[in-house]
């Protein structure tokens, strides 16, 4: 009988697999049931648990049909992989050619599929996974930077479906095994749509979520967009009171003084237009989100695609994406001044965050006189307010005037300063008066990188060289 080129390398992965045993001193195991008569699936996911690369390829060489292998609540072995920080175990299952389901597309960022998926059954995003949430909740897990992707298929940033954990995606970001991927997800469902005081199992808030996970950074963001710092949980406690329980003395005593940490304040973006005059917002209650989202998606570096929306119906400037996003807000956060000048022509909000991207000195003057908190506000996706005089190349003179009304230096999201932005802008006469002013060198992104970046790395991966050469100058390493 012939024998194929795959029951041949199948025989001699077992074989080698065989050998590593016995070097080793374990037992080789059958393929049916290991000696203490644990199932093989079991034993097949629990070396994919524990990232046992080698006995993960012997079954695999024994039963391939392993690779799609499922807990008894239906966790499959790729998001086990995940989960449990083995990207080379979910590598070595992916390339056994399985078919994703919707979570296993987030993780492993296959976007496509995941459309494709969507496509067949659009309730299915929001619906409960064996992760425990809704997809987005996957998302959170996941410590993903697509989100948005995610929320435009209907996924609710607060929902806790029945059946799964008990708690929001944000609440799930907590959980994310690395501090990164916590940060990234948590700025982003808390900065886009995501209610910090939604309810949770036991009462477990998100902030006592931060307090567990003993990170004053997530402690400062989730009090900063304006979690109950006085809420308890189920045993009567406070996220204080947790900290203090569980021995973190540093979390305590942050939660102490919270009345000191920055809350986020965006009091002017549906305040006043271009003329300063009052904004008035028309009802778009009966225009779809999807169209909303095609108008604030050309926003962003789309004149031609976005005129023709706005003509068909001038509301559309209103337009509001399921990010939370207003139109006029993509076209600040990208800084295009052409973008930002259309939606203003036509009755859009000049919030500070947009009258700084734009240049508008006087605008952030007016604005900052009728209400000086306003130098904390954040724009879209938790944009710090100074960010904005880079984007918008505003430079020196706006930078200036925000640090002297207020703004501090090293505000940041997901780790990104205005000095990371001044040097991806390649901004060199703001980079120094930064610098001057003691902007902090070793601040960490992760905005570009997920592996993380300060602003010297961010100028050597651009090669801009004169960036780099004022951040040594300055004594930045790396």
């Amino acid at each position: 009988m012939a024998i194929t080129r795959r029951c041949a390398l199948s025989s001699i992965t077992v074989a080698f697999a065989t050998l590593a045993c016995i070097a080793t001193g374990r037992s080789p195991r059958g393929a049916a049931h290991r000696a203490d008569g644990t199932d093989e699936t079991q034993a097949f996911l629990a070396a994919v648990r524990a990232g046992d690369e080698l006995e993960v390829r012997r079954l695999l060489a024994l039963r391939p049909s392993l690779a799609a292998a499922r807990d008894a609540n239906g966790l499959s072995a790729l998001l086990t992989a995940h989960l449990a920080g083995h990207p080379e175990i979910a590598t070595l299952l992916r390339s056994q050619g399985l078919e994703l389901d919707l979570a296993e597309c987030v993780f492993e960022e296959d976007w496509p599929r995941l459309k494709e998926l969507a496509a067949r059954d659009p309730q299915a995003p929001q619906a409960l996974h064996p992760i425990g949430g809704n997809l987005l909740y996957a998302g959170a897990l996941a410590g993903s930077g697509e989100l948005w992707r995610l929320r435009s298929l209907g996924c609710d940033p607060d929902a806790a479906p029945r059946g799964g954990s008990g708690f929001t995606p944000a609440r799930a970001a907590m959980e994310q095994r690395t501090l990164p991927g916590a940060v990234i997800a948590a700025t982003d469902l808390l900065s886009d749509g995501g209610n910090p005081n939604a309810p949770q199992r036991g009462g477990d808030s998100v902030l006592h979520g931060a307090v567990r996970r003993r990170s004053e950074r997530l402690v400062r963001l989730v009090v900063r967009k304006g979690a109950d710092v006085a809420a308890r949980d189920d045993a009567g406690r406070t996220a204080e009171a947790l900290a203090r329980e569980l021995g973190w003395a540093e979390g305590a005593a942050l939660l102490a003084g919270h009345a000191q940490l920055p809350r986020d304040h965006r009091a002017s973006r549906f305040l006043l237009d271009a003329n300063r005059e009052p904004v008035k917002r028309p009802d778009l209650s009966d225009v779809p989100q999807s169209l909303q989202n095609q108008v604030t998606g050309s926003s962003h570096a789309n004149l031609e695609k976005l005129r023709a929306l706005v003509e068909q119906d001038r509301r559309l400037i209103f337009s509001i994406s399921t990010d939370a996003e207003l139109a006029i807000e993509a076209s600040a956060h990208v800084g295009n001044r052409d973008l930002m000048r259309f939606h203003l022509d036509r009755g859009a909000p000049c919030s500070l965050p947009t009258a700084v991207s734009l240049g508008d000195t006087a605008m952030v003057r007016h604005l900052l006189d009728l209400d000086p908190r306003l130098v904390h506000e954040r724009g879209a996706h938790d944009f710090a307010l100074l960010h904005y005089a880079a984007i918008g190349g505003g430079g020196v003179e706006l930078a200036a005037l925000l640090h002297e009304r207020g703004a501090t230096l090293d505000q940041e999201t997901q780790g990104l300063t205005t000095l990371h932005w001044s040097v991806r802008r390649d901004l060199p006469d703001l980079t120094a008066w930064l610098i001057a002013k003691g902007a902090d060198l070793e601040a960490v992104s992760f905005k570009w990188d997920r592996r993380g970046q300060t602003a010297l790395q961010v100028a050597l991966a651009d090669k801009a060289e004169r960036q780099v050469k004022l951040l040594r100058n300055a004594g930045a390493r790396g």
